[in-house]
């Protein structure tokens, strides 16, 4: 427990943790269900973060079998059978509309039962505007959403609606032949079809739009086109979940209760602010028992102010260290918030502090105010670096907390 109040060490720690949970790793039982429940693949599509780990496991299971990866990066190695195929992030580009199209021929040309291999980011990787709106205006009313906090099945639905590729718009590619799905899902269990706004999936496309865009006080510049009637698909097509941010919250904690220590896991409410999830850990941690509380999902974070550096995760920090009275707590204390996708906002890949290197109460929440938290914890060295992982589970967040 000693070492694990010391906030580098036990950041260094979960970072190794992260590292080793990539899909050949951890998600043995989601591949074995697959393997026996969907028919033989003769074509694999790989999208998102996760993309080139997602083809390189797919390409041991079914060896030879043709395939497109399409991620925001190509790194690592890519499987003899694949194409590899590299997008922009987090907004949409016109890059990525070229390479959209690209996919959709490849779909569209091949033939045989289709393994969807889909993990966030994939929604700013897909793009194909429904006329007569454009990319631009897309772009802008998606970022406009953004700024106001709308919850992602809310922000999808939108999409959806002004997309030919998001809610099963790829279905309709596919042709007579059946549609195996395995989602790396980087969204709440309840929302798991939703990864990448579901493309290969018959999600309802877009059938509360004008309500959410109510709901959240915006005006598009121009009517929403028509709701776009579901793809007619043979019988055959599957889903399975094969990992997200619940089973990996799950496998850190039991990965702590093998070191021999005291662990509660700590769920996020999908839009919770950062300041409420704070104050939750610091309940939750109350009392004079050493302790380690695990948590999950992307905290909100309400801006007052702009033009700082940061993200989920530094902000986080910031506050959980204010919720537990910084440097002055009467117990010692060590706590990160890791981005499982290496990238927090516009600093780092998260951050780090514990109660013997915690900044002061009142540069705490200037840097909270001013919404500068990745500053702060830069210049007090404990910044996780900025680093793709290849990987995109949620937030992971632990707070060890001693007698």
């Amino acid at each position: 427990m000693n070492s694990l109040l010391d906030g580098a060490f036990m950041a260094s720690a979960i970072g190794d943790f992260l590292r080793e949970a990539t899909p050949g790793r951890v998600a043995t039982q989601g591949w074995t269900t697959l393997l026996g429940t969907m028919p033989e693949p003769r074509r694999i599509f790989c999208l998102g973060k996760a993309a080139p780990a997602l083809a390189r496991t797919a390409s041991l299971l079914w060896p030879g079998v043709p395939g497109l990866l399409y991620g925001t990066s190509t790194d690592g190695e890519t499987p003899p059978s694949f194409q590899a195929l590299r997008g922009d992030h987090p907004f949409p580009t016109p890059h990525n509309e070229a390479m959209t199209f690209r996919v959709e021929r490849w779909i569209e040309d091949g033939e045989g039962p289709l393994l969807a291999c889909i993990s966030g980011g994939g929604s700013s990787l897909l793009v194909h505007p429904r006329p007569p709106w454009t990319l631009d205006e897309q772009v802008a009313l998606t970022a406009e959403m953004w700024r106001r906090g709308v919850p992602i099945r809310d922000l999808n639905s939108v999409r959806s609606r002004l997309s030919e590729v998001k809610g099963g718009g790829l279905l309709r590619l596919v042709g007579p032949w059946p549609v195996a799905t395995a989602l790396w899902s980087d969204v709440g269990y309840r929302d798991a079809r939703w990864v990448s706004s579901g493309p290969s999936l018959p999600v309802d496309a877009g059938g509360r739009a004008e309500e959410v865009l109510a709901q959240c006080g915006i005006v598009p510049p121009k009517p929403l086109p028509p709701r776009r009637q579901p793809a007619k698909r043979p019988p055959g097509d599957t889903m399975i979940l094969l990992f997200d941010a619940v089973a990996l919250r799950r496998l850190c904690v039991r990965w702590f209760r093998e070191e021999g220590h005291r662990v509660r896991e700590v769920p996020c409410a999908e839009g919770q602010s950062a300041r409420t999830a704070a104050i939750r850990l610091a309940k939750e941690a109350a009392g004079g028992r050493s302790l380690v509380l695990v948590g999950t999902g992307e905290v909100r974070v309400d801006a007052t102010a702009g033009g700082g550096k940061g993200g989920r995760c530094s902000h986080l920090a910031a506050e959980v260290a204010l919720a537990l009275g910084g440097a002055g707590s009467p117990r010692p204390w060590s706590f990160a918030a890791l981005a499982t996708d290496g990238v927090d906002g516009t600093a780092g890949g998260g951050a780090w502090t514990d109660s013997s290197r915690c900044p002061s109460e009142a540069s705490l929440r200037h840097a909270v105010d001013a919404c500068d938290t990745g500053t702060l914890w830069e210049k007090a060295g404990t910044l996780l670096p900025r680093r793709p992982t290849g990987n995109n589970l949620r937030d992971l967040w632990v707070l060890v907390m001693g007698p």
